[in-house]
C-alpha cells in the first residue's frame, strides 16, 4: 500500500518525494493544510537529509504515524 501511495505522489516519477510533492501527500494523509506543518514532518523523516523522501523513509513515516 505504501508503494502505491509513493507512486501516486511521486508526480515526476524520479523515485523520490520532493518537498512540494510531500505537501500534497501530508495534506491527503493527515487532512491538515499548511506549509510549516508539512515542512516540519518532512524534515523529521528525511533521515539522510538529502531534501527528498525516499520510499524507505516514507514507509518509516507511515509506520510511525500509524502507531
Amino acid at each position: 500500500m505504501v508503494a502505491e501511495l509513493f507512486d501516486v505522489f511521486d508526480v515526476n516519477n524520479d523515485g523520490v518525494i520532493s518537498r512540494g510533492e510531500f505537501i500534497a501527500l501530508a495534506e491527503c494523509l493527515l487532512h491538515k493544510k499548511g506549509f510549516n506543518f508539512s515542512s516540519d514532518i518532512f524534515t523529521r523523516f528525511d533521515a539522510n537529509h538529502d531534501n527528498v523522501i525516499s520510499k524507505d523513509e516514507l514507509i518509516n513515516l507511515v509506520l510511525e504515524l500509524a502507531l
